[in-house]
C-alpha cells in the first residue's frame, strides 16, 4: 500500500473510534443548506464523496433520483445505513483515491464536505471527479481553511471552551455539554492534530487551477467551491 493511502486508511480507523459522537456533532452542525442552495439544474444522479454518516446524502436524496455516497469508514457507513436509509441512496465503502471504480457512472452533482483536507494528492482526485461529471453537471465542495497548516491542540481546546455558552443557547444545555465532551476527547484531538489545512490563498489557487471559473464562498473556517461543467 502506498504511504499516502496508508495515512488515509489510518484516518478511517480514527473515524471508526469516535463514529457515534462524530455523527452527533455533525448532525448538530450540519452544512446542508450550503449544498441545497447550489444544486445542479438536472437532478438525475448525485455523488457524495466522504459522506460520513450520510447526513448530506440523505438530504440530497430528497432532490435527486439516485444518490451514491462513498466513505472509507465502515462504522460511519453503518450509522448511515441504519439512521438514514432511502431506496435511492447507495452507500459504498471506498477510498477516495479509488474514484475511478465509478467511471462507468456519470453524475449531475458531485459534492464533498470537510473531506479533501485529508488527501495528499488533490490533483488526481479532481481529475477523477471531472471525468465522472455529466455535461452541465455541477461540483459543490466545502472544506476547512486555515492560515496555520495544523493549528495547535491548545487552540482547539480554548475554542471549544469559548463556544460552550453560545452552543448552550443554540443547541440546548444537554447537547452542548455532549458536544464539548466530544471536542475535549483525546481521540478527537489526536485526529485534529493530524489534519493539514490549506490557507485561503493556496486553497483558491489550487481549486481555481482545476476548476477554472469556479467561485468561492467563505463560511467561517470553511471555504465553499462551486463550479459548473459547461
Amino acid at each position: 500500500m502506498l504511504k499516502s493511502n496508508r495515512k488515509i486508511r489510518n484516518k478511517s480507523v480514527a473515524f471508526d473510534v469516535f463514529a457515534t459522537e462524530y455523527d452527533f456533532a455533525a448532525t448538530l452542525q450540519s452544512q446542508n443548506d450550503f449544498f441545497t442552495k447550489n444544486l445542479s439544474a438536472s437532478k438525475g444522479t448525485a455523488l457524495d464523496i466522504g459522506c460520513g454518516s450520510g447526513i448530506l446524502a440523505f438530504e440530497l436524496a430528497k432532490y435527486y433520483d439516485r444518490v451514491v455516497a462513498v466513505d472509507l469508514s465502515e462504522k460511519l457507513l453503518d450509522i448511515a445505513r441504519h439512521k438514514r436509509p432511502a431506496p435511492n441512496i447507495e452507500y459504498i465503502q471506498m477510498d477516495v483515491s479509488s474514484l475511478e471504480e465509478l467511471e462507468d457512472r456519470k453524475f449531475d452533482l458531485i459534492v464533498s464536505c470537510s473531506t479533501f483536507h485529508h488527501l495528499k494528492h488533490l490533483p488526481t482526485t479532481f481529475q477523477a471527479i471531472k471525468i465522472l461529471l455529466n455535461p452541465h453537471g455541477k461540483v459543490v465542495f466545502l472544506d476547512n481553511v486555515s492560515e496555520v497548516e495544523t493549528p495547535a491542540t491548545l487552540g482547539y481546546i480554548i475554542g471549544a471552551a469559548r463556544n460552550y455558552m453560545p452552543d448552550c443557547s443554540k443547541y440546548g444545555f444537554r447537547n452542548a455539554s455532549r458536544l464539548l465532551k466530544f471536542r475535549f476527547s483525546p481521540s478527537w484531538l489526536k485526529h485534529l492534530a493530524s489534519d493539514r489545512y490549506l490557507s485561503e490563498g493556496r486553497f483558491k489557487k489550487i481549486y481555481g487551477r482545476y476548476f477554472p471559473g469556479c467561485y468561492f464562498v467563505k463560511l467561517g473556517c470553511f471555504m465553499g467551491v462551486i463550479w459548473e461543467y459547461l
